[in-house]
């Protein structure tokens, strides 16, 4: 029975033996025999000879699986108020059934423990009926053996499949047609797409990143901060030059959507569907050099994607099925071969509600040249699988091939973005069916802008209807032609019931496109009036009855004010006139102009325009003249709400960190941020006005570098002294930093004590977004006080000061009136006294350091081994005398510091009812712990039962750990206590407790808040 306990505390770094063996019902059998596989996992477990024979080889070795179930029955969704109430019940149903199947495995607490999720590298899925998990043998029959469970697969890894192409597969008609992905959003599943890249600059709307750590597998999860994550900036692609596979994210994404944004005279100009948008999301994670195949020279490291991180991020996509317009998503990566379909694929579910949301799913073929078969995902009978052919319409040779292929697309030396990390305008040429694929999904982007009620098997039809054969051996496959496709969707009158077959999307009035209004600064659209007639009724532009060639906008400003318009860019004489009305023939001129002057063909005009009216823009040809049209508007920009550190008074705190060049790295957004009056201007740019705040005053002096490295635009980076905006001494600015590309970075050397405002704006006309900043240097300890308006704080290494003197004050406060306990704790976390002496207590057994009531222990069993762990922890309550007060119908908690003054180790805080050795005490409350960031004394994750953690060496970590009153009253006894456990793996290093009791009880009257200094806890 104690070897189970063992092996189970082991895998759930914290779980409660007992609890863990009643719900489970194990028994002392010891581990199963490797011949003796259970009839549940031959009938249930996909290709279970291999994976069992692992499992059972070593008793400790455990494996990704997925565990799939049936779809449970969902209620209609035309039955709830809204989109977003159908999700919910959606997921919760899937969430019970997980549920149901996990209770009869895992203990519950577990269930609700963070640690132990990431543990067991537990992933819930929202939509797909199936989770995944880390199992051992004895978890896999288990989860065979449940009714519940139809299926249990392998959580394997896929590796990536690593502008002459537009107009083999016809573009420029579609972009006359004004077919260029406008209003749509394609979602590429890759490596992530590099947001700052001058090709992809503001073309990504939305970000995620799922990534996978397993140990025994070697995988790093290399999203932002180890997380799985859906912030800004977690959907960039990774620069590093010795991880092979970096890049190609980029590249697909480039090719589905990328626009030279900078105006670089070099081609590629654009991508397939140039106006279209990009949601990049992240599923690839770092592995060793040994599990990489035909590793090349140079790398040291490559990236994989397991495939429960794929339907993580096909379940992102359908999530956001209702905010964006989504046409299609790119999966250019598997593996395998297959030569019929794989249908029992665990990605098919929620690929299939994709398609049923009307959302294509594209995947590369696969390059193993295979002349029949294809790898997976490719061979799911519900996506667009695409091989590869060369600009020259030949199959390119190391393309699979086969029954399975959908369509063909180039993908033969395809020219698009690329990573670097000296700078954001790299392109590179590549090939593979990984670029093949983003043209197919482009070709969905434009097709749906042109007929946005066109279904997937519509389109599929119109394009191998209409494609070009590609043909290896006897076995033809289309080569897509994409304006073709759009004119056979033309003729049925099912995708759009008016379409135009004959001329651009906009060439009427009733079919103007709107023009998105810029948050700050200017905007530009593209279209083209190749095939643009007049409508009757229609006004002559310019009073020139020769421009009847016009293409229709609208433009609705947020603000009053003058609007410039410009068609400068454009690629022929062009007419411009401005209107407001209605309708075609019931127009009003607001003004017009043929050539602007100073011997320039193209029009200018500006106007002062009123805030939530619609302008109506026709832009002709002089002489009917026709070509590609730049629209560039000026003015109406919107005005949101400031953000909250965009004036110097309101500058934010970063505290330094707790190692003397620890990082600090904050996040914010300049987004609506203006420049106040007598602001400098930063790097002496008048266009960088758009700035925000923060202060640093480090502890120690010495060099300090800050950088905005992850932001998503290019930025500006000024630093100054001085107490008002007026009065600001400059200290160090920078533009474009050489190793950053388009961002800054600043190095100078700080004094102690001294505080130094930092402005971050825009640093190319006014840019805006997703600001990310880095401080190192001039951290040991953190310095804050009430009303501090602290920086969320990320950062790299340890989060807890090393304290080097016992001259700080250790503050807990709580409510005694009825409350909630608090999501935020009322004062920093105790900070620990280093250096206090550890004697021998008695015949306990128990290392003890006496704080008065306070204990602070460890096992003397600790101290043994050249690898040992030493643990002195310090606990304070809000009253400081050892007791934990709770209020009746509300709750309290106290603050706990540890320092590891051994190795290195990972640790678990474990909440218990039991000391070490004894019975456990009668505790009815509700009990939570977590780790806590002494800068801003809030929890780091979500409160839990337990919390693992690196104890580096001489770094204090600190806790906090909450009671609620749960209807019943504690009786004051020293007994009754609340423990928490420190274990490495099983082993118990270190314990620390107090005592609780319910406000109003027999020896518990409410307690007067206090304050001590460590040095007096510690004596």
């Amino acid at each position: 029975m104690m070897g189970n306990t063992v092996a189970w505390r082991k895998r759930l770094l914290g779980a409660i033996a007992s609890g863990l063996l009643v719900a489970c019902g194990l028994t002392a059998t010891g581990s199963l025999a490797a011949d003796a596989a259970p009839a549940a996992i031959v009938q249930k477990v996909q290709d279970h000879e291999a994976l069992w024979a692992k499992l059972t080889a070593d008793p400790g070795t455990r494996a990704p699986v997925i565990v799939r179930f049936e779809m449970p029955e969902l209620p209609d969704a035309a039955s709830f108020t809204s989109p977003a109430a159908a999700d919910e019940a959606h997921i919760k149903a899937i969430h019970a059934v997980q549920d149901k199947i996990l209770g009869t495995v895992l203990p519950a607490e577990t269930l609700s423990s963070t640690q132990a999720t990431e543990a067991l590298n537990l992933k819930r899925m929202d939509f797909s009926p199936m989770f995944g998990i880390l199992a051992d043998a004895d978890d896999l029959a288990r989860f065979a053996a449940d009714p519940n469970v139809s299926m249990i697969q392998v959580d394997g890894v896929d590796a990536p499949h690593l502008v002459e192409s537009l107009p083999l597969i016809e573009m420029p008609a579609m972009y006359a047609a004004g077919a260029s992905g406008d209003g749509f959003h394609v979602a590429i599943i890759d490596t992530g797409a590099l947001s700052g890249h001058t090709f992809l600059h503001g073309k990504v709307d939305s970000e995620a990143c799922y990534n996978t750590s397993i140990p025994e597998d070697g995988s790093v999860n290399a999203c932002p901060g180890g997380q799985d994550t859906t912030e800004p900036g977690s959907g960039d692609d990774c620069t590093i030059s010795i991880l092979y596979g970096c890049g190609h994210g980029t590249h697909v994404a480039g090719i589905a959507a990328g626009f030279n944004a900078a105006f670089q005279p070099q081609p590629p100009t654009n991508g397939v569907a140039r106006d279209a948008r990009i949601i990049s999301i992240n599923v690839f994670s770092e592995f060793p050099g040994e599990r990489c195949d035909n590793l090349p020279p140079g790398f040291l490291s490559c990236i994989l994607s397991y495939t429960s991180d794929q339907i993580k991020g096909l379940e992102r996509v359908y999530a956001l099925r209702n905010t964006y317009d989504i046409a299609a998503v790119n999966m250019s990566l598997g593996g395998g071969l297959y030569d019929s379909y794989c249908d029992s694929d665990s990605r098919k579910p929620i690929i299939d509600q994709l398609k049923a949301a009307n959302i294509a799913t594209v995947v590369s073929a696969g390059n193993e040249a295979y002349d029949s078969s294809v790898g997976a995902p490719a061979c799911i009978s519900s996506v667009i699988t695409v091989a590869s052919s060369t600009k020259s319409d030949a199959r390119s040779w190391f393309s699979n091939w086969g029954p399975l292929i959908d369509l063909v697309a180039p993908g033969t030396s395809i020219y698009s973005s690329y990573v670097d990390r000296n700078h954001y305008g790299r392109f590179a040429y590549l090939s593979g069916t990984s670029m093949a694929a983003p043209h197919v999904t482009g070709a969905w982007a434009t097709l749906r802008s042109a007929f946005p009620n066109a279904t997937v098997d519509q389109i599929l039809a119109a394009l191998q209807s209409t494609g070009t054969n590609i043909t290896n051996g006897k076995l033809a496959k289309k080569r897509i032609n994409v304006n073709r496709a759009r004119l056979a969707l033309a003729s049925n009158p099912d995708p759009d019931p008016d379409p135009d077959p004959t001329g651009p999307a906009n060439n009427h009035f009733a079919n103007r496109i709107a023009v998105a209004v810029p948050v700050i600064g200017s905007t530009r659209t593209t279209g083209s009036n190749v095939g643009a007639t007049a409508e009757t009724g229609e006004p002559f532009h310019a009073r020139s009855s020769s421009a009847r060639t016009s293409v229709w906008w609208s433009y609705t400003p947020y603000s009053s004010g003058p609007i410039t318009i410009t068609t400068a860019g454009s690629s022929f004489d062009t007419v411009l006139a401005i209107y407001t009305g209605s309708s075609v023939d019931a127009l009003s001129s607001v003004t017009s102009n043929d050539d602007a002057g100073g011997g320039t063909l193209r029009s200018e005009v500006t106007f002062i325009g009123t805030a939530g009216t619609q302008y109506q823009i026709a832009v002709a040809g002089y002489d009917n003249a026709t070509g590609d049209i730049r629209l560039n508007i000026t003015g109406g920009s919107g005005a949101g709400p400031a953000p909250a550190n965009d004036d110097l008074a309101n500058r934010i705190m970063i505290p330094p960190h707790g190692a003397i060049f620890g990082p600090r790295s904050v996040t914010a957004n300049n987004t609506y941020a203006t420049a106040e009056p007598g602001e400098p201007l930063h790097v002496n740019r008048p266009v960088a006005t758009n700035s925000v705040w923060w202060r640093y005053t480090p502890a120690t002096s010495g060099r300090i570098t800050i950088d905005t490295n992850g932001s998503n635009f290019n930025t500006v980076l000024a630093v100054y002294t001085g107490g008002s905006v007026r009065s600001l001494s400059l200290v160090a600015w920078n533009d474009d930093d050489p190793a950053l590309g388009r961002r800054s970075k600043v190095v100078f050397n700080g004094v102690a004590g001294t505080q130094y405002q930092i402005a971050v704006a825009g640093g190319y006309g006014n840019n805006s977004g997703h600001i990310r900043m880095t401080v190192r240097g001039g951290g040991r300890y953190v310095v804050s006080s009430a009303g501090d308006q602290v920086a969320g704080l990320s950062s790299s290494g340890p989060a807890s000061p090393a304290l080097e003197s016992s001259a700080f004050t250790a503050v807990a406060s709580a409510s005694d009136t009825p409350a909630p306990s608090p999501a935020r704790l009322a004062a920093a976390p105790v900070a620990l006294q280093q250096g206090a002496s550890a004697t021998k207590s008695g015949d306990t057994g128990d290392v003890t350091v006496a704080a008065g009531s306070q204990q602070v222990s460890q096992p003397a069993t600790a101290l043994a081994g050249s690898d040992r762990v030493e643990l002195v922890s310090a606990v304070v309550t809000p009253s400081n005398d050892g007791i934990l007060r709770v209020p009746a119908g509300g709750g309290s908690f106290t603050t706990l510091a540890v320092n590891n003054a051994g190795a290195d180790a990972t640790l678990t805080a474990e909440l218990s009812l039991s000391p070490v050795a004894g019975a456990a005490s009668a505790l009815p409350a509700g009990m939570s712990i977590c780790r806590t960031d002494p800068a801003t004394s809030t929890c780091i994750g979500t409160r839990a039962s337990s919390v693992t953690f690196e104890a580096a060496s001489n770094t204090p970590v600190t806790f906090a750990a909450f009671v609620d009153h749960q209807n019943s009253e504690i009786a004051y006894d020293p007994a009754t206590r609340l423990y928490v456990h420190f274990r490495q793996g099983s082993a118990v290093v270190g314990t620390a407790s107090v005592s609780v009791c319910t406000i109003g009880t027999d020896g518990c009257e409410a307690g007067s808040r206090q304050t001590a200094s460590l040095t007096e806890i510690a004596q």
